[in-house]
């Protein structure tokens, strides 16, 4: 009966054990080989115009690639190729539909987006999921303007300014910082809660996400993690803006992270903003109401 009783103490104690040992949420990429993210998202925006209100649907689907290239200690040199980035914006004004994974038309954002797919982005990550540096983004946009001389020259105007947008330095960072934004600087044990930040850049508008994720448990090789965001626009230092946004939101988010890589098996996230669209014109301001609600799912692969 004493050994009985030993034995069921021990096997508690190792139970206790094993719920409290840490997990070690890091980036462990083989080099060379080649990782794929997938997201697909759904927004649906309100707005307001003259007092009637309508509605926008935004459906997005985006592939990009990354492989590590070399690593030194707790920093590697990461290959980003953003396969797809293809969205369809669907209202009662306009349709509008975008795929940079297939072959370019004559639109200038068609022919940028295609070719913004065609060349590698390479950046310095650490292990911990944090973005440092670019290694190669001068060479990456003069690759992607080098198409300007094929724009007809009625349009290359709208295109050099579309190109200022998408090929910021910042905006690029904003599409491959966030991609591993949910890892810890440290090893964190169940309920252990951690925070991370970052700007998303796109088109005129610049937004701060405060992140906390909080480590749910470990099962089956995998760290089940829940967070959320608080995101607020950044207000604009370009006086000669024609259009602004302001907006303010919240996003949570329910994940799967694979033990061995690092990398998010499967996610989910859910955002809600609103705030309102200020348009300058002939030196006259409106300012139309606008609600957000959107949910994106993410998939990695190897």
């Amino acid at each position: 009966m004493k050994t009985l009783v030993t034995s069921v103490l021990f096997a508690l104690c190792a139970v206790s054990l094993m719920a409290q040992s840490p997990a070690n949420l890091k980036l462990n990429l083989e080099k060379g080989k080649v990782y794929t993210i997938k997201s697909t998202s759904k927004q649906v925006i309100q707005q307001t115009y003259n007092g009637q209100q309508f509605s926008i649907d935004v459906n997005a689907n985006n592939v990009i690639t990354c492989k590590v290239l070399q690593q030194v200690n707790d920093v590697m040199d990461m290959e980003f190729r953003f396969d797809t980035i293809a969205s369809k914006i669907s209202s009662p004004m306009f349709n509008k539909e975008t795929n940079s994974a297939k072959p370019a038309g004559s639109d200038p954002q068609e022919i940028l987006m295609n070719k913004l797919s065609t060349y590698k982005l390479i950046a310095k990550i650490s292990t911990a999921g944090k973005f440092i540096s670019f290694v190669n983004y001068g060479q990456f946009k003069d690759s992607v303007l080098f198409v300007m001389d094929s724009i007809p020259a009625t349009k290359r105007d709208d295109a050099r300014k579309l190109a200022d947008v998408l090929l910021k330095e910042t905006a690029l960072q904003s599409m491959v910082e966030p991609l591993f934004a949910y890892l810890p600087e440290k090893a964190v044990k169940t309920d252990d809660s951690w925070e991370t930040s970052f700007f998303i850049v796109a088109s005129n508008i610049s937004m701060l996400s405060l992140n906390s994720y909080t480590l749910k448990g470990v099962e089956n090789n995998q760290a089940n993690v829940t967070g959320t965001s608080e995101i607020e626009s950044m207000p604009s230092n370009d006086p000669n803006a024609q259009m602004t946004q302001e907006l303010k939101g919240k996003s949570t988010f329910d994940g799967s992270i694979d033990l061995k890589t690092g990398l998010i098996r499967k996610s989910t996230s859910k955002t809600q903003f609103e705030g309102s669209t200020t348009v300058k014109n002939n030196g006259e301001e409106m300012k139309m109401p606008m609600k957000i609600d959107g949910e994106t799912t993410t998939t990695m692969t190897k």
